[in-house]
């Protein structure tokens, strides 16, 4: 079966999309509104059979995936728009303009965003970034991401959002193009290092608003992500990030952060990973003085939202919980989701700042999921 064969119109729900959108914006603006924001992704393992990357810039199989997702995902009813993300080329669109040999996975994953091609570093020397160009946009792989792009709209509903790659941050960049080298060099050659963070803190930008525009996205406003929800500004994904001080966040990143969100709306989103072990709660004190980042986005970020509410309140939302490791540690702590469900939900319902989402891998346990969210709410 082709991604044509799969026909969704009979998902579009306009009102529940426009609801879901407001449910978004009331949590991320801290507006109290009754409810705690849940998107449930339905992601078959089976939807991902025949898939690898000997055809990576070949949009159909991709697609053919996310339209099957996209379906399964609508047909739960929970809180996420319509939204497909090209979401199988990793963090390489930025790195492979300025030259950086790609490194192929031999097989996709269940999400795909988890595994994509992988960057080598282009510079050998930290002195190197003083001949550093701002590479044309027509260079490394971007031309075939325009392409996918065009493709992915075309053959998706206008209903259905297209979101160009979701890549990393301006810090994360950086590193993809020096290495790890640079987190000494940060402090040998400062100056150095934020040339590069702010060429790539630019480049994001250029690069988002050229894909933004093929795919029919506001240029400025309404920016949804990869996960269906509706942001305050742009995602960056700055993993990497978790290496550094707070003080070295406030000297490198955030100065970028703000260069990017300053051109993208006024404000935007942080994103790291969190681990059950390792939740590197030092980012969210490091970023609560800065105004143009009004979200963090976490794996653990909901415990950290419990045990610091007031810090955070109506300075910085929470965005978490995706991922396995959340509901696993959830489920473990308090016995099931329904459990953990029932104990924070009262308690957290008439604040604010908080959206979750998660993955599931059938519609029998999306549905439960979502049903055991609901019930939690007349409590």
């Amino acid at each position: 079966m082709s991604a044509d064969d799969l026909d969704i119109d009979h998902l579009s729900e306009p009102d529940r999309f426009a609801k879901v959108a407001r449910l978004h914006q009331n949590a991320f603006a801290w507006r109290p509104q009754g409810r705690i924001p849940l998107g449930i992704h339905v992601v078959n393992p089976n939807h991902t059979d025949g898939i690898d990357y000997s055809q990576w810039l070949n949009p159909e199989p991709f697609l053919e995936f996310q339209r099957r997702v996209l379906a399964d995902t609508l047909a739960v009813g929970s809180d996420l728009m319509p939204a497909v993300g090209i979401n199988h080329l990793g963090n390489v669109v930025i790195p492979s303009m300025f030259g950086a040999r790609l490194l192929m996975p031999e097989k996709g994953s269940t999400t795909l965003q988890d595994i994509g091609p992988e960057a080598y570093p282009v510079l050998s020397d930290i002195h190197e970034i003083n001949e550093l160009k701002i590479p044309s946009l027509n260079f490394g792989i971007m031309l075939e991401v325009e392409n996918i792009a065009r493709f992915y709209r075309e053959n998706l509903p206008r209903w259905v959002r297209v979101i160009p790659p979701d890549g990393a941050g301006p810090f994360s960049t950086a590193m993809q193009l020096r290495g790890s080298e640079i987190l000494i060099e940060m402090m040998d050659y400062p100056d150095l290092c934020h040339r590069l963070i702010s060429m790539c803190a630019r480049l994001i930008v250029e690069v988002q608003l050229r894909l933004r525009k093929i795919v029919g996205a506001p240029l400025r406003d309404e920016y949804v992500t990869n996960f269906g929800i509706v942001g305050a500004g742009l995602r960056l994904g700055e993993d990497s990030m978790v290496n550094l001080s707070p003080t070295m966040i406030r000297e490198f990143c955030v100065p970028a952060f703000v260069q990017v969100n300053q051109q993208c709306g006024g404000s935007g989103h942080i994103h790291f990973c969190s681990l059950t072990h390792s939740r590197f709660e030092h980012i969210y004190s490091s970023l609560l003085p800065v105004s143009e980042v009004k979200v963090v986005s976490s794996q653990f970020g909901f415990e950290y939202y419990e045990q610091h509410l007031d810090e955070l309140r109506g300075r910085i939302a929470i965005e978490s919980f995706y991922g396995e490791d959340a509901i696993e540690y959830v489920c473990q702590k308090y016995g099931s989701f329904r459990d953990w469900a029932n104990y924070f939900v009262p308690r957290f319902k008439n604040e604010s700042g908080l959206v979750l989402y998660f993955q599931v891998d059938s519609l029998e346990e999306g549905h439960e999921i979502w049903a055991a969210w609901k019930e939690a709410h007349q409590k």
